[in-house]
């Protein structure tokens, strides 16, 4: 009968023992889903080249590598940085000139992120916050300091002058709509204070090609697509 119950009371323990180290595993596991988090994008994009110029806006086509860093998966703030390259080209103006550019850029940025439809209720645990969280649609805005250079300068034509085409910095409004999957659309806007095509712009009397940019000024706007590659 002792043997019996040193049995009983053996097996009850190690019983015991192993269900506190499962309920130790799974509190570590559910503390560690709320916290940092990360986002990995690649994607494509179209758009318009905008130098302030009397022509025809060029089209703009090219690809981008974005990373956010998510402080709070329960919070709205993050912080991000893209790198992008994109090719300028549009058809011959009045003027007879072309664009033909590749640019790069750099952008870093802070954002905020607000959740569609994801009903978070008090009492949720941090494992079904995150699950909610990560199925939701959500819309991201952020302002971004960016630095644009040029990579290949072909534009041509009366007035043209690629040796001025150089690198400027300016500030990017960015906005991107994400999807339950891991894929996103994105709207960026850019401004670069230099011109960056090189053409000189036409006034009410003559082809001003001393001064190039009436405004020096660049915008370029970008709409596309991108994958995440490290959603949870």
């Amino acid at each position: 009968m002792k043997k019996l119950l040193l049995s009983i009371a053996f097996f009850t323990f190690t019983l015991s023992f192993n269900s506190l180290n499962a309920q130790e595993g799974m509190l570590t596991s559910e503390e560690a889903l709320i916290g940092e988090s990360s986002d990995f994008f690649v994607g494509l994009h179209t758009g318009i080249f905008d130098c302030n110029q009397t022509t025809k806006y060029p089209y703009n086509i090219g690809v981008i590598a974005q990373y956010n860093y998510i402080p709070d998966v329960a919070k709205k703030w993050f912080f991000g940085a893209e790198l992008g390259t994109f090719y300028v080209f549009g058809k011959k103006d009045a003027l007879d000139r072309k664009t033909r550019l590749a640019l790069g850029d750099i952008t870093v940025y802070p954002g905020m992120s607000f959740p569609i439809n994801t009903k978070i209720n008090p009492d949720d645990n941090a494992a079904l916050r995150l699950k909610k969280l990560s199925k939701s649609r959500r819309v991201r805005i952020g302002l971004g300091f960016t630095a644009a250079f040029p990579l290949m300068k072909k534009s041509s034509g009366p007035g043209v002058n690629v040796d001025a085409i150089k690198a400027g910095i300016g500030f990017s409004l960015r906005s991107s709509y994400d999807l339950p999957n891991r894929m996103t659309l994105f709207l960026n806007v850019t401004s670069i204070g230099r011109d960056m095509d090189g053409l000189a712009y036409k006034s009410s009397t003559s082809l001003e090609r001393s001064n190039g940019n009436k405004h020096n000024v660049s915008y370029y706007y970008k709409i596309g697509i991108m994958w995440n590659f490290l959603k949870n």
